[in-house]
């Protein structure tokens, strides 16, 4: 009787955690309440490009400012090591130190290199009709898995997805998908850190 009595608390309290457990939809609103209050962040993002059967991987310090700055600096491969994108939302800036170059390009509102960034993410996700929510695990670690689809997209941009890691609550993954479903981009992001301060010279290039 006395072990009886024990499988059943256990039971009770098993069923009481799992009835507990928070649900997609409130994990979900946990992870956009975090990512609506970030004003910027900056990373170390692996880029890997699908192009045919071979994938090839680029590895960038991502810096974002609220609502549409950006800068990209490679670390890698060593032949673009040191190549710069620098965006203020209307005008970018390529730098190529290497052969001593810089190009402007006024009106610069749309890019691929935005598809990249967690901030335009966000931009996509509250304009977009179609959003689903599914919880992943992976190698030990549970996400929140947020598909939307891209504004004006076409075959080889359709849908964004966007893993977050359900304990830190930072994005830890980006796809970029095409209208078969196929994987064309992914981004992991690496030291994530939300809300540094950031110098307004980032963003400009003289």
């Amino acid at each position: 009787m006395k072990y009886l009595k024990v499988t059943v608390v256990i039971f009770l309290i098993a069923l009481l955690t799992a009835c507990q457990q928070p649900t997609n939809e409130e994990v979900f609103y946990k992870a956009q309440k975090k990512l609506g209050e970030m004003e910027g962040y900056q990373c170390t993002a692996k880029i890997y490009v699908q192009r045919e059967n071979e994938e090839k991987e680029y590895i960038f310090k991502q810096t974002f400012q609220y609502p549409d700055k950006y800068r990209l600096e490679v670390l890698s491969p060593e032949n673009l090591k040191g190549n710069l994108t620098i965006s203020n939302g209307k005008t970018a800036w390529m730098k190529h130190p290497s052969i001593n170059q810089v190009w402007k390009m006024d009106q610069f509102e749309q890019s691929q290199e935005q598809l990249m960034f967690i901030g335009y993410f966000m931009r996509n996700l509250l304009n977009s009709e179609e959003t689903n929510l599914e919880s992943k695990s992976l190698d030990g670690n549970d996400y929140i898995v947020i598909t939307t689809t891209l504004p004006g997209g076409n075959y080889y941009f359709n849908e964004q997805k966007l893993w977050i890691d359900t304990e830190k609550m930072t994005p830890n993954k980006l796809y970029i998908l095409d209208e078969k479903g196929k994987t064309r981009f992914r981004v992991t992001f690496e030291d994530f850190e939300y809300n540094p301060k950031l110098q307004e010279d980032l963003f400009n290039l003289n």
